[in-house]
């Protein structure tokens, strides 16, 4: 969120205002810092309706008392900013409106900062309620530029207790911590069950109660423990499945490194002379099964287009069986791997990821069980100048995933991704076969345009994906927008 000097940039203009010596004041009066005064005035001081214009172009317009800044005018910032509103003492007091970089506050103002009122961020999200130090504090509402809604209490700028509802609905009742359901709460499903207990990071752990309901309206209540988001009856099943797991973990654990070392042996070496496509397909979080259907799904797409015996890798989190896992070092490994496989001069890499994406513009690496850190667009960066000089492919499909193409741009490279830096992408749920912006990409526009011209085949994602939007009426602001980086080498090239 915005945190903006409007309030220390209103002290020092009453500081100027109220150190204006006791000598009459001519009109167009110049300050010692050579701010300039035009407007009434009494007993040598700035009173009425006046102008004060500072030399790096900040402005106010409106009344003055006893010269201070007092009762309604509006103050514009170089850099664009603009309140409108009631002024006390020099700062923001009562109601105001104010613009900033694509946020706009409307509400109460207290000692020259937001106490109460509506804030519409530039991603599409909504606040509204109590403030402080510009942050959500108190009792508010958030409405996500993808519809969830949270309600409740929020504690410097995060939710703390309260409600999520999605398409008006309410889906959880409890506490969170960053974002997600956290300590006691309880979870209302679709068909009317409830699950009540302790929430980990999101998902039920522990004791707990589900209750149920038949078809004649009467509740049923049951005892039990929950794994992982499971219910079990009796305390047995709860242990045991979660023996189960750790299992399965330390298992994946030991026979890591082995299952990553066989798919990059796999590898065949390129054929000196023609053009070898070597593809990478990345899966990040693994308590989704979208991502892991796209990833297949993605490679049973190229596949038609490109050989991929011998020169396609796969990483993917979740329990979907013998395919390695995607962390930073798998896909570090991997791109090293392929470095040393692959001509720079005659060779592709074609790199896509996929998963959930950070307002940082993060890519989320989650396996059920472990901890991971996610990827950054500086690691993929470092990791790719450490390589080669090459042509490579990326394409990114995540939230926020438009922050990849600054930092990654390159006349070699070639870069798509589902959503510029400020908002979200959309089909990122398992009920989505895969994200939109590759059902688009490598469904119609792929067998429209073929791979021969990159942006031609960009276009017909874009379109498709706005068309996308549009029949599920998700508004302008809280579009996608896809957006490309085509680097002129490569295009010569390819």
């Amino acid at each position: 969120m915005p945190r903006p000097l409007l309030a220390a940039l209103l002290c020092y203009g009453a500081v100027l205002l109220a150190a204006c010596g006791p000598e009459q004041l001519p009109g167009d009066y110049r300050l010692p810092d050579g701010a300039v005064y035009d407007g009434e005035r009494r007993d040598q001081l700035f009173h009425g309706q006046g102008t004060l214009t500072w030399p790096n172009g900040r402005r106010y317009q409106g009344q003055f008392v006893d010269g201070l800044m007092q009762g309604d005018g509006r103050l514009k910032d170089p850099d664009g900013c603009v309140y409108e509103g009631q002024f006390v003492a020099g700062l923001p007091e009562g109601e105001g409106r104010y613009v900033c970089q694509g946020m706009v506050y409307q509400g109460t103002f207290a000692g020259g900062e937001p106490v109460q009122g509506r804030v519409e961020y530039d991603q599409g999200d909504i606040y509204q309620g109590a403030l402080r130090h510009w942050q959500p504090h108190g009792e508010g509402t958030w409405t996500g530029a993808e519809g969830g809604v949270y309600r409740g209490t929020f504690a410097d700028g995060e939710i703390v207790q309260g409600d999520y509802l999605y398409d008006g609905e309410r889906v959880y009742h409890g506490g969170f911590q960053d974002g997600f359901f956290q300590g006691e709460g309880e979870l209302f499903l679709a068909d009317g069950e409830r699950r009540r207990g302790h929430f980990q990071q999101g998902v039920l752990d522990g004791p707990g109660r589900r209750i149920t309901v038949n078809a004649d309206g009467k509740e049923t209540t049951e005892q039990g423990f929950f794994s992982h988001g499971e219910f079990f009856s009796e305390p047995d099943g709860y242990q045991q499945r979660r023996r189960q797991r750790a299992e399965h973990v330390e298992q994946r654990l030991y026979s890591e490194e082995r299952r990553l070392q066989r798919a990059l042996t796999a590898l065949l070496p390129q054929k000196r002379g023609q053009r070898d496509i070597y593809v990478l397909l990345v899966g990040g979080d693994g308590r989704q099964t979208v991502f892991t259907r796209e990833v297949q799904w993605v490679a049973e797409r190229l596949g038609a287009h490109w050989d991929p015996r011998g020169h396609l890798l796969t990483l993917a989190n979740g329990d979907h069986g013998g395919l390695p896992l995607a962390t930073r070092t798998s896909v570090h490994e991997a791109l090293t791997a392929l470095d040393s496989i692959a001509d720079p001069r005659e060779d592709l890499i074609f790199v896509h990821l996929v998963s959930h994406g950070g307002r940082d513009g993060e890519l989320v690496l989650n396996q059920p069980g472990l901890r991971l850190n996610d990827l950054t667009p500086a690691d993929l960066h470092g990791w790719l100048d450490a390589m080669r000089p090459r042509y490579l492919w990326l394409v990114v499909s995540a939230c926020y995933s438009g922050q990849w193409i600054e930092p990654l741009a390159d006349r070699r490279r070639l870069i798509f991704t589902a959503a510029a830096g400020d908002r979200t992408s959309f089909g990122c749920g398992d009920d989505s076969e895969r994200t939109w912006f590759s059902e688009a990409l490598y469904g119609e526009a792929l067998d429209s345009q073929g791979l021969d011209d990159p942006a031609a085949l960009f276009e017909a994602a874009r379109a498709r994906v706005e068309a996308m939007e549009t029949e599920q009426g998700i508004e302008d602001g809280q579009r996608s927008r896809p957006r490309m980086s085509l680097g002129p080498a490569f295009l010569d090239w390819w």
